[in-house]
């Protein structure tokens, strides 16, 4: 389980001066962690100084009192094994470190000396808006940071959300030198005090020892008030039920429905966003992406997404559509609409809520790649808006349930309350953002469109998903066998070798299982390697609805090419995995694309290898040194002319022929006792009926002693590169 700060145990204190502290005892770690929220974001800016916030962030570094040179804090916490960094965002302002654990009874005193006392050097600050300038105009053809800007020219005028919060040369030098470091001064004053910030430690120095270090370290910050946060709404009603179009640097299309809400997300009690983007975001088989998917309009959707805020929050529901699902904008709508229907018809079904509970729980009891200075920071800002109880429920469930808090937030999903984003290089614009020069429109949706919307047809494609099959009641640990920390053979036969060894060392409930496919006609051409590459892309969209629920429940798979055929990979806890691998095998070994569907996918390698081309030198080295060293590698070049020629047909007789014959190779290692293992053989043998083959050579070229080979790539680059590589000597 991941136990790596156990934030309910935090102990809560607040400082005479007003500082609120989350103190977290990490006896076990080796790391320190600190996170500084202030609320002193971008809303803060003065009207005629957008960035200003921005801007003392980065002074914050460039010098304090006791570090009075430009990043001497970066050095100190680097000499103590860490690093410091920072963010400004739309509330909040947000300073984090980590440092080796006992390190920080010195580091803590010098980082809350740079909140502190900021020199705020003049030399320093013409630096630092240079930096800024340089960053602002690094980003300007980023189509995020343009369709940023145009969410702000479309939102309530009175709301600091449109203040630009990036800051530039042309804002700051309506200033001079002086009268800027005097409103960096004030803001510095008026919103760096105690009552207007919240601390976050995890650390293993001692409870008590850590908490007077804090006092001491942060007394001597000025009380002050707490900002003030009462803001109007972000959207007037007519910029709600609107259209905005937008034209984007890349070759997109994208639809965006944003719903605007309040404040829901903070409730921890029910948490009913996370149930609704849960349903909203289903990729199985009877979902919305499902619908979409079979009509050729989406390949993807996401939903939940958003600015937020403490008191705010868009609800984003993002399509990437094909040129037909562009066309079929208010048909993808109105499906929208109708499985929203669903959702509210079915409120009075607990379980559904109950299973979505269960999955919230696992995924936080076993979650991996955490990072502790993110949780840190997280906290940090949460201290705000939540009590020390609240504050506790954050990373724990999905709340409980409660039909009326649920059909009050799905209250909020009406056509009246949508704004429609249609971003695509054929849509028509008039208008031309700030600072980007990004082109947009606006218009408000038709009459017509919000009655349909608000009158959604029942659709029978559309369902909502079934109980979960992969999920389990309990996730068990077996004991450690003797002799099985390390692989072990189970099977080695003609066709088919099977190696098993144990997890002795994690102790989780988890594992993952291997399954090499070694077969000679999808590797005997370039013909039969276009046509492996066409049926693997039909195959993986074909499995992903399918087997969307075992994503979910904590079980992963990828089934990816190889030199010499292909591979299925399992990853997650151990309960069901094997049943998820029989069906994935069986899905696997039966699977045939339509025509249609192989147009599609042949459609997508070529623009997947056209763009290959246009790689960055390195990448296409890198791709070239692969081709002339490995056995069975092809140059994109090549391929792109295999799989334009490549035919349904020969597709079909090439898959025919591969799975007739193939050796296979299978590895099993994690939370399984030996008697699984076996179990889980004897199935794959069975199931694997042509496994008759020998295993293919991976061999590498071996480069002559002495000799020096050199390869040009053209590219369509103005950059250059070499790769210079160098072989080891080999038996």
């Amino acid at each position: 389980m991941n136990n790596l700060i156990d934030f309910e145990r935090a102990h809560h204190f607040t400082l005479k001066n007003g500082l609120r502290v989350m103190l977290c005892h990490q006896p076990k770690s080796d790391t320190s962690y600190v996170s500084l929220s202030v609320r002193a974001g971008h809303f803060y800016d003065p009207e005629d100084c957008q960035g200003l916030a921005h801007l003392l962030e980065h002074m914050l570094f460039m010098g304090s009192r006791h570090f009075p040179k430009p990043n001497a804090i970066n050095s100190y916490i680097e000499q103590h094994g860490g690093s410091i960094n920072a963010w400004t965002g739309t509330e909040y302002a947000n300073y984090h470190y980590h440092c080796d654990g006992n390190k920080i009874i010195q580091t803590l005193p010098a980082f809350a000396n740079m909140i502190r006392q900021p020199i705020l050097d003049e030399t320093a600050l013409l630096n630092e808006i240079n930096a800024i300038d340089a960053e602002f105009h690094f980003k300007k053809k980023d189509d995020l940071r343009r369709l940023y800007q145009i969410h702000k020219e479309t939102c309530n005028p009175h709301h600091p959300f449109t203040k630009f919060s990036v800051g530039n040369t042309n804002i700051f030098s309506a200033f001079s030198v002086a009268e800027l470091r005097t409103a960096l001064k004030t803001l510095h004053k008026n919103y760096y005090c105690a009552s207007n910030m919240c601390l976050c430690v995890a650390s293993p120095v001692p409870e008590a020892q850590l908490e007077a270090l804090i006092t001491q370290a942060f007394a001597g910050l000025e009380r002050g008030q707490l900002a003030n946060d009462n803001w109007p709404d972000l959207y007037t009603k007519q910029q709600l039920g609107i259209q905005i179009n937008i034209k984007p640097l890349q070759k997109a299309r994208r639809m965006i429905v944003t719903f605007a809400l309040p404040g829901i997300h903070n409730d921890v009690e029910t948490k009913p966003l996370n149930y609704v983007s849960h349903l909203l975001g289903d990729e199985g088989e009877g979902s919305l992406l499902a619908f979409l998917k079979q009509r050729n309009w989406a390949v993807n959707l996401i939903a939940g997404s958003g600015i937020e805020g403490d008191k705010f929050k868009d609800f984003n529901i993002s399509f990437q559509l094909t040129q037909e699902g562009l066309a079929a904008k208010e048909d993808i709508l109105t499906a929208l609409f109708s499985y929203l229907q669903l959702i509210k018809s079915s409120i009075d079904e607990p379980w559904r809520y109950e299973e979505k509970a269960q999955l919230t729980a696992l995924a936080l009891d076993y979650e991996e790649n955490v990072k502790p200075l993110n949780l840190v920071s997280e906290y940090a800002q949460h201290r705000f808006i939540f009590s020390p109880k609240e504050i506790n429920s954050l990373r724990s469930t999905i709340g409980s349930f409660n039909a009326e808090k649920l059909n009050e937030a799905l209250s909020f999903f009406a056509p009246q309350n949508l704004r429609l984003k249609i971003i695509s290089p054929d849509v028509f614009t008039d208008k031309s953002c700030a600072f980007y020069d990004a082109q947009y429109s606006v218009k408000p949706l038709s009459p017509s469109l919000l009655y349909s919307l608000n009158h959604p047809p029942l659709m029978e494609s559309l369902r909502l998903p079934p109980p979960n099959p992969y999920l389990s009641n309990a996730y068990h640990l077996v004991l450690p066998e003797t002799g099985y920390g390390t692989p072990n053979k189970l099977i080695d036969k003609e066709g088919l070798r099977f190696w098993f060894a144990q997890d002795q060392q994690f102790f989780s409930p988890k594992g993952d299982i291997y399954i090499s496919f070694d077969m000679a006609a999808f590797s005997s051409s370039l013909a039969a390697v276009a046509a492996k590459r066409i049926w693997l892309s039909a195959l993986n969209d074909y499995l992903q609805a399918k087997y969307y629920r075992a994503e979910i429940a904590g079980l992963h798979y990828r089934i990816y090419g190889h030199q010499a055929g292909f591979t299925i990979h399992t990853r997650g806890f151990t309960e069901q995995q094997t049943l998820l691998v029989n069906q994935l095998l069986d899905a696997v070994t039966a699977f045939s694309p339509t025509q249609k569907s192989f147009e599609h996918y042949k459609e997508l390698q070529l623009q997947s290898l056209q763009n290959s081309l246009l790689n960055k030198p390195t990448n296409r080295l890198f791709s070239r040194l692969s081709v002339l060293i490995q056995r069975n590698t092809q140059a994109p070049i090549e391929l792109l002319d295999a799989v334009t020629h490549s035919t349904y047909e020969a597709m079909l007789a090439t898959c025919k022929d591969a799975f007739s014959h193939y050796y296979v190779d299978s590895f099993m290692h994690g939370n399984w006792s030996l008697e699984h293992a076996n179990t889980f053989a004897d199935a794959l043998v069975t199931q694997c009926t042509n496994a008759n083959g020998k295993p293919l050579s991976r061999a590498v070229s071996k480069l002559s002693a002495g000799e020096a080979l050199y390869h040009h790539v053209p590219c369509e680059h103005d950059d250059a590169a070499v790769v210079l590589y160098l072989q080891a000597p080999s038996p």
